[in-house]
C-alpha cells in the first residue's frame, strides 16, 4: 500500500527511458488511426493457423493425410475439403500443392507400402511399425510388443484419432502424423513431438464472440452441447461424447426422435438445433416448422443476434423475432427463394435495427423487424456469411468467399442503399467467414478460412468520434489529470468542464490531451475545437480511473535499475523492483497544473491510496508519483514478491479500490 511515500526525492527516469516512454505513448495513441499509404488496404495477421490447446504445440483442424515426396524434399498434407498443401522446409512455410505433384507423391508412397489404413511400417528400418488409432503406437519387433507414443496420463500429446503417418526418406527417425488436431512432427520416432500447425492453413472452424469496446474478439464454436447423433438400424440416437454434464435429456423429446441437419458431417460433440437455447434450455419452439413427417433433413437455426430483443435466422430463409426474451416469437421475414439466413447483427444501443444476410443479399430493418429493405445494391452476388454494422461511422460491412465489402448506410432511419466498395486488399485468398468490429480502436477483424484471424483499420472510422484512455485505448471514466486519446478529431484547443485541457499532441484525425486536475462532478463535457468546427462529448467522471500503459500488446513495465522493458528476453526477477507506467490516478499533492511536465526533484504524488497485485496476491508498492519529465503519467514502483512463480503472471494496480486493466508480466527465476 502507498499513500505517496517517495522519500525526499522521487525516482528520476533515465533520459533514454524518457525517450522510450514518450515513443511508447505516441505509438499507443497513433496506432488505431494510422493510415495506409495511398489508401491501400493492408491486413495484419493477429492469430495464426494453430490454436494453443494444451498439446505439444499449436493445434489445428483435422488433417486427412501426410506424405513425403520420393526424395524426401517435400512434405505434403491433405486437409478438410480435400485441400492439398506442400512444404519445402518441413512445415515452416506452406504453399498450395500442384495436382500433378500430389498424384505422383501419393502414388509413389502407396506403392512403397509406407501408408496403410491402420498400420504403417517404416520401410527404412526392419521390424519398426506404427499403429494408428485413438493414440499412436510403435513396435520395434514387427508387431510383437507395442508402445503408446502419445498418451500421457490418459491425455494425448498431439490429439486423438491418427489418420495417417509418413516416414521421411531422408531420415528414418523423422515421422509426420496427420490426425484430428492437425499435423505433428517427431525427429526421434515418436519420443518427442512438435506442431506443424502454426503456419499450416488449417485454422479450426469458428465464429467471433461478441466483444466489448477496445477488446480483441474471442473465438467461439457453434457447439450447442457435447452430444452427437448416431444413425442406427433402430433409428437416430443421440449420445453424450464424454464432456462433463452432457446429457441427451437436455434435448426436447421431439428433437430426440428425429434426425438433424448433416449430422453425419458434424464433428463429435456438435449438434444442430431447431430452437434457440439459453443456459442449456430451449427458449423457443421449433422455428423451422420441422414437425414429424415433414422431412427435417435440411433445416436448422443458422444465425442469432440479441439486443433489446432476440433475432433468429433459419436455414429455410426465415427471420424470427422475440420481443420478450424468448417467451414468444413472431415470423419477421421469409426469403422467397428459401435461401439460408447466414448472419444477423444488431446493437443494444439500436434495439429496433438489425442487419441480415441471406443468399447474396444484405437486408436492413429499422423498425424491430416489421419490415426489411434489401440494401445489396451493386454488391457482387455471393454467399455472404457475415454482416456487421458500425452505427457511429454510418457503415455496413459484409464478408464472404469473395472478400470483404463495406457501404455507407444510416442504421437508425430508413434510407436508400449505398455503393459497396471492396476492402479485402491483401487478405489471403478464400475471403472471410466472420467479421467483428472494435469500435474504440477502429479495427475490423476477419476470420479467413484456414489462415487465421486478421485485422485492418476500419474504413469510415475517422467519422466516429471516440474518447479513449491513452494508456490502453479503452473507453473508461476520466479522472482528474487523466491522459486521453481522441480518435476522429484533430483539435487545436480543448476544454473539460470549462477548464482548459492542454493538447499534448495531434495528427490528422487524432488528438492527445490531458484532463485538467480541477474537474469534478459525475459528468464533464469535453469541448474540442477544430478548424471550422466545435465538437462536444459527455464523459463520466471518477475520482480515480487507473490504467496501465500497453503498447503493441505489451505492458509498459520497466526494470527500476536499468530502465529496460520487462519481457521474455528480460524477465523481472523475484524480489526485484519494477516501474509501472500508468495514468488516471487522480489528483496529486502538492497540486500540479495539467499539461506541464513533472519536475525531476520531488514530483507530486497521488492523493489516492495505490495498491498492486501479482496473480491476485498483494505486492508492496514502494512509491507512486508523477513521472518526471512527463505530463499526465504516473510511475508506480513495485517490489516483486520473492515467492512469485516464474513465468507469466497477471499484474494490476488499484487506486482507492478502483482496479486498473490487468497486464501480463514475465517473471524469471
Amino acid at each position: 500500500m502507498d499513500r505517496g511515500r517517495a522519500g525526499p526525492q522521487g525516482r528520476s527516469l533515465p533520459r533514454r527511458l524518457r525517450i522510450l516512454t514518450l515513443a511508447a505513448v505516441a505509438l499507443a495513441a497513433i496506432e488505431p488511426a494510422a493510415a495506409n499509404p495511398a489508401g491501400a488496404i493492408h491486413w495484419k495477421r493477429l492469430g495464426g493457423s494453430g490454436v494453443a490447446a494444451g498439446f505439444a504445440g499449436e493445434a489445428g483442424s483435422p488433417a486427412a493425410a501426410a506424405w513425403f515426396s520420393p526424395d524426401g524434399g517435400q512434405l505434403f498434407a491433405t486437409l478438410q475439403g480435400g485441400r492439398h498443401w506442400a512444404s519445402d522446409d518441413l512445415g515452416v512455410t506452406w504453399k498450395p500443392a500442384e495436382p500433378n505433384l500430389v498424384e505422383a507423391a501419393a502414388a509413389t508412397d502407396a506403392a512403397s507400402g509406407a501408408w496403410e489404413p491402420s498400420v504403417v511400417r517404416n520401410p527404412f528400418r526392419a521390424g519398426v511399425a506404427y499403429a494408428l488409432g485413438e493414440h499412436l503406437f510403435r513396435s520395434d519387433d514387427g508387431g510383437g510388443e507395442w508402445t503408446n507414443l502419445t498418451s500421457v496420463g490418459g491425455a494425448s500429446l498431439i490429439g486423438r484419432w491418427q489418420a495417417a503417418l509418413a516416414v521421411s526418406p531422408r531420415d528414418p527417425s523423422l515421422i509426420v502424423v496427420a490426425n484430428s488436431r492437425g499435423l505433428w512432427k517427431s525427429h526421434d520416432e515418436g519420443v518427442t513431438w512438435s506442431s506443424l500447425n502454426a503456419t499450416l492453413p488449417n485454422f479450426p472452424a469458428a465464429r467471433f464472440a461478441p466483444i466489448r469496446p477496445a477488446s480483441p474478439p474471442t473465438l467461439s464454436s457453434p457447439r450447442l452441447g457435447a452430444l452427437e447423433l448416431l444413425r442406427t438400424s433402430a433409428g437416430p440416437i443421440w449420445r453424450a461424447t464424454g464432456r462433463p454434464g452432457a446429457s441427451p435429456e437436455a434435448l426436447p423429446p421431439d428433437d430426440l426422435a428425429r434426425s438433424s441437419l448433416h449430422a453425419g458431417l458434424l464433428p463429435a460433440g456438435y449438434a444442430v438445433s431447431h430452437r434457440v437455447w439459453r443456459d442449456g434450455q430451449p427458449i423457443s419452439g421449433d422455428l423451422t416448422d420441422c414437425a414429424e413427417g415433414t422431412g427435417c433433413s435440411s433445416r436448422s437455426i443458422t444465425a442469432f443476434a440479441a439486443s433489446g430483443r432476440l433475432w433468429a435466422g433459419t436455414s429455410n430463409g426465415r427471420i424470427w423475432v422475440s420481443d420478450d426474451e424468448g417467451g414468444s416469437w413472431r415470423l419477421s421475414w421469409t426469403d422467397p427463394r428459401g435461401e439460408a439466413v447466414a448472419s444477423l447483427w444488431t446493437d443494444p444501443a439500436l434495439p429496433l435495427t438489425a442487419l441480415a444476410t441471406a443468399g447474396g443479399r444484405v437486408l436492413r430493418s429499422t423498425n424491430g423487424g416489421a419490415s426489411w429493405l434489401d440494401i445489396s445494391a451493386d454488391l457482387p452476388r455471393a454467399a455472404w456469411t457475415a454482416v456487421r454494422g458500425h452505427p457511429a461511422a454510418g457503415a455496413v460491412y459484409v464478408g464472404g468467399p469473395t472478400g470483404v465489402y463495406f457501404s455507407r448506410a444510416d442504421l437508425e432511419i430508413p434510407g436508400p442503399a449505398g455503393v459497396w466498395a471492396p476492402i479485402h486488399g491483401d487478405m489471403p485468398a478464400g475471403g472471410a467467414t466472420d467479421l467483428a468490429i472494435d469500435t474504440s480502436r477502429g479495427r475490423l477483424y476477419a476470420l479467413v478460412p484456414g489462415f487465421g484471424v486478421y485485422w485492418t483499420r476500419t474504413p469510415q472510422a475517422e467519422r466516429a468520434l471516440r474518447v479513449l484512455s491513452a494508456a490502453d485505448l479503452t473507453e473508461r471514466p476520466v479522472a482528474p489529470g487523466s491522459l486521453l486519446t481522441v480518435i476522429g478529431a484533430s483539435a487545436v484547443s480543448a476544454k473539460a468542464g470549462g477548464h482548459p485541457a492542454p493538447i499534448l499532441d495531434r495528427d490528422p484525425g487524432r488528438t492527445q490531451l490531458q484532463v485538467p486536475f480541477a474537474i469534478g462532478g459525475r459528468f464533464v463535457r469535453l469541448q474540442l475545437t477544430e478548424p471550422g468546427a466545435v465538437r462536444t462529448v459527455e464523459m463520466a467522471v471518477e475520482e480515480v480511473s487507473p490504467a496501465i500503459f500497453v503498447v503493441a500488446g505489451e505492458p509498459l513495465v520497466l526494470d527500476a535499475g536499468t530502465g529496460a522493458l520487462i519481457g521474455w528476453s528480460r524477465p523481472a526477477p523475484p524480489g526485484g523492483t519494477v516501474l509501472v507506467m500508468a495514468t488516471g490516478l487522480g489528483k496529486v499533492a502538492p497540486p500540479w497544473p495539467a499539461g506541464v511536465a513533472a519536475p525531476d526533484s520531488d514530483p507530486p504524488r497521488p492523493v489516492a491510496r495505490v495498491e498492486a497485485t501479482f496473480d491476485g496476491l498483494p505486492a508492496n508498492v514502494l512509491a507512486t508519483h508523477l513521472a518526471p519529465g512527463f505530463a499526465g503519467m504516473y510511475v508506480v514502483e513495485i517490489a516483486i514478491p520473492h515467492h512469485a512463480k516464474p513465468g507469466m503472471t497477471q499484474l494490476a494496480i488499484r487506486a482507492d479500490d478502483r482496479a486498473s486493466n490487468a497486464v501480463s508480466l514475465v517473471v524469471g527465476r
